[in-house]
């Protein structure tokens, strides 16, 4: 029998490959205690797989995160034992190991250990996390992914940070007459959700920043948008609510809609899926309804309207994206915000092949990859950071 690199690895193995569980070596292994109530645990999360297998793609991210985390606070305080080859972790980071194991049992990477093709050997790029960063009045900078942010209160607007709902402000009892401007930016591999002092919900993708009032103040509800957003705005008849977004000016009562205005594409794209927005921009402007978009393209100046199909453009905020025959030069470039790679393409044709499909957003970038490669008559290879997109050879 090889050594295996830890009681982890060998409890998965055996699990997988039943014909191990027969052999002199589990037989010894399992008699001891500790051995024997990691192998019902291997069980237990194995079957909790097969059962509940998005549920285990969707973590696993943060999970092999929190994995890392552990090994770094208990670098050289681990008890080591050396017995058939083993080295044995203690069980406080079981469940992220196994998590991470098992998703690589189901992508087809788990070989055995101590081959060339280790699932230590393989490069496994996660997907991006809930991060942000609020910019208040003053210029100062918080941190929205600490969960120990102490309340706020600025221009009698008391502003709470929550984890798990995201930000909240609170009007007192005094009036606000001015408008007080906040910043939530949103890196590379980021997203934010939280909800603005009118009610109004808003998404904000990865590289992204949102612009807005502490409170909104006059006859506008006005906000800044650079990048990407989704609004699902709160009904106000009195009180229209704008959105700037690059050159476009885009007005509104109460609808759901998603803005992309990232600079270097040079245009703003809306898409609207309920309600009634008035576009503007460089001269154009143009009334959406549901089902439609409007294409401002800030080179040409000119203002596009088409139908599409709204789901391809606002899925992100479902953890999902969907793709109707898209090219490779636009998938990529979601691909590269939220898992903070680059792409190279060898071949300029390579650009034009389209994929439809449906991909997990929370899904490590390796399967994605997969999952695009089998109609598009690529192949991706991982340098790192740079993924290049090659000729199925």
């Amino acid at each position: 029998m090889e050594s295996w690199n830890d009681d982890i690895e060998f409890a998965v193995y055996c699990l997988v490959h039943p014909e191990m569980r027969r052999g002199k070596e589990f037989c010894a292994w399992i008699k001891e205690p500790e051995h024997q109530i990691l192998f019902e645990e291997v069980q237990q999360y194995h079957e909790a797989y097969l059962q509940h297998e998005d549920v285990l793609h969707i973590d696993v991210g943060e999970e092999y995160k929190r994995l890392l985390q552990k090994m770094a606070a208990v670098n050289g305080k681990m008890a080591v034992t050396k017995r058939a080859g083993i080295r044995l972790w203690r069980r406080s980071y079981t469940i992220a190991s196994l998590v991470l194991i098992l998703v690589s049992v189901a992508l087809g990477l788990w070989l055995k250990p101590g081959s060339e093709n280790d699932i230590q050997s393989v490069q496994l790029i996660l997907p991006g996390t809930t991060k942000a960063t609020l910019i208040l009045a003053n210029g100062s900078q918080l941190d929205l992914t600490r969960n120990d942010l102490e309340e706020v209160i600025e221009s009698s607007i008391a502003i709470k940070n929550d984890t798990a709902t995201g930000l909240q402000y609170d009007e007192t009892d005094v009036k606000v007459e001015k408008p007080v401007w906040h910043t939530v930016k949103v890196p590379v591999a980021g997203e934010y959700h939280f909800i603005l002092q009118d009610g109004t919900k808003v998404w904000i993708n990865s590289a992204s920043e949102l612009k807005f009032p502490v409170a909104f103040v006059g006859n506008n509800r006005e906000v800044f948008v650079e990048g990407e957003a989704y609004f699902e705005v709160a009904e106000d008849e009195e009180h229209p609510f704008i959105v700037h977004a690059g050159e476009a000016f885009i007005q509104v009562l109460g609808t759901k809609f998603n803005v992309a205005a990232y600079p270097e594409e040079q245009k703003v794209t809306t898409t609207l899926t309920a309600g009634k927005v008035h576009v503007e921009g460089l001269g154009q402007e143009m009334v959406l309804n549901p089902g439609f978009q409007a294409v401002l393209n800030v080179q040409s100046g000119m203002m596009e309207k088409q139908p599409v199909d709204t789901t391809m453009y606002v899925s992100w905020t479902r953890g999902i994206w969907e793709y109707e025959n898209m090219p490779l030069s636009e998938i990529t470039k979601q691909l590269s915000r939220w898992y903070d790679v680059n792409f190279i393409f060898s071949a300029p044709e390579f650009r034009t092949r389209r994929f439809t499909g449906v991909v997990k957003r929370y899904d490590i970038l390796n399967h994605v990859l997969r999952i695009i490669e089998k109609t598009t008559n690529v192949r991706f290879v991982i340098y790192g950071k740079d993924i290049a997109i090659q000729a199925v050879e």
